[in-house]
């Protein structure tokens, strides 16, 4: 046998420690993967999120969220596993709590940048800021969100995607709508420049194809210095996930930009519905920072259309309880909020209706014992009803 000389030792001892390292980082790499799959993100009832084919989906169970070896999400829907892409956006209609999970950026004031990945809660929508999720894709946060010209309103949260031709889709839980004309997003906090993908922060203007890189081809317009951006020249911006430019055809939930005389910054959501035998329960959110609304109210109707009664919903509360009503019985409820203008008038205005229908009584009676001088029965009635008195009628055969 050939005796190996010290060189080839050598060559063969490195060949097998490079494979030993190697089989480790495969290893480390299989177990990390494998870690990260087995994360549960909880989603409550009464969250939204738009799935990988650009649907909504409504959440009405606590459920959970997990990512694939792939690094994309899915959320558990019905026992069925729906796909929501890499970067999902949930939206909590009840709380007004924005849960956003996987890498991304949020641009701040002077044009700073965060890098933050994994599970990000926004549990305060109220306060203005944005996020870029990847390439020409954007996520406002803010009470009041609106176009410059006042042809659209929102409220807490708006998806942005920019195609590269500068054209921007607009979606959240309340809109679904494509624009062809540069686009100015304002809220209490910035002006986002669609388009040219400009923000402008406390009179600071960031350029943020900066962040991350862009590929939008829309000829842009800037007068003016560029901002300063800090910290947004690393990391990967994600280019092209998610990216639904050029989709218009979303057809769940689409509404029209809402033509109101007067932009007040209020919004009351109904956000749920449940009724009992005699009961209507009705849960509710309100926003009115600025104190605007003179009250928040229901009428309630029967089925023969007859006048029930006014009920306000408080503006502190979430949930109001109807009582004493008739079960199995429809009711309709027509949902109003007044202003005053500025003349003094004021104002009612109908933002939602419903109709419901009381649940029956169950009961059921069991006879326990018959003789020639006792009749003796067992009646349960559900529903917390009492019993104020009962009849037995006997015939003799």
């Amino acid at each position: 046998m050939r005796k190996l000389d010290k060189k080839n030792k050598t060559f063969i001892i490195a060949l097998s420690v490079l494979a030993i390292l190697l089989f480790a980082a495969i290893i480390v790499f299989i177990f990390v993967t494998i870690g990260k799959t087995t994360i549960k993100y909880s989603i409550d009832n009464g969250t939204v999120i738009y799935n990988a084919n650009g649907e909504l989906v409504r959440i009405n169970e606590d459920t959970y969220a997990k990512r694939n070896v792939f690094d994309k999400y899915y959320v558990l829907v019905n026992e069925k596993k729906v796909s929501v892409g890499s970067k999902p956006v949930f939206y909590n209609q009840k709380t007004r709590e924005l849960k956003l999970l996987g890498n991304f950026y949020e641009i701040s004031k002077n044009g700073n940048v965060s890098k933050l990945s994994g599970e990000t809660i926004i549990d305060n929508a109220s306060k203005s800021r944005l996020f870029k999720l990847s390439d020409r894709k954007y996520l406002v946060v803010s009470a009041v969100i609106r176009t410059e010209d006042n042809s659209l309103h929102t409220n807490d949260y708006l998806l942005i995607d920019i195609d590269k031709a500068g054209n921007a889709y607009l979606y959240n839980n309340k809109i679904s709508i494509k624009t062809f004309s540069d686009l100015n997003i304002i809220t209490d906090g910035y002006t986002f420049d669609v388009s040219d993908e400009f923000v402008i922060i406390e009179g600071e203007k960031i350029d943020l194809a900066k962040i991350g890189g862009s590929t939008n081809e829309h000829v842009r317009v800037d007068d003016s210095n560029e901002g300063n951006i800090e910290g947004g020249g690393s990391g990967n911006g994600g280019a092209g996930e998610g990216n639904n430019s050029g989709n218009s055809t979303i057809v769940n939930d689409i509404v029209e930009p809402e033509i109101i005389e007067k932009y007040v910054s209020r919004k009351t959501t109904i956000t749920g519905i449940d009724t009992t035998e005699k009961e209507i329960k009705i849960e509710y959110v309100v926003y009115d920072p600025f104190a605007e609304y003179e009250e928040v109210y229901v009428n309630l109707y029967d089925n023969n259309h007859t006048f029930v009664g006014k009920y306000n919903l408080g503006l502190a509360l979430t949930n109001q309880t109807i009582e004493s009503l008739k079960a199995q019985t429809e009711y309709s409820l027509e949902f109003y909020y007044s202003y005053k203008e500025e003349d003094g008038t004021i104002r009612e205005v109908q933002f939602d209706t419903a109709k419901v229908t009381t649940k029956n009584i169950k009961a059921s009676l069991t006879l326990e014992k018959v003789s020639d001088s006792v009749v003796r029965y067992i009646l349960i009635v559900e529903g917390g009803y009492r019993l104020d008195s009962a009849t037995v009628e006997m015939y003799i055969d």
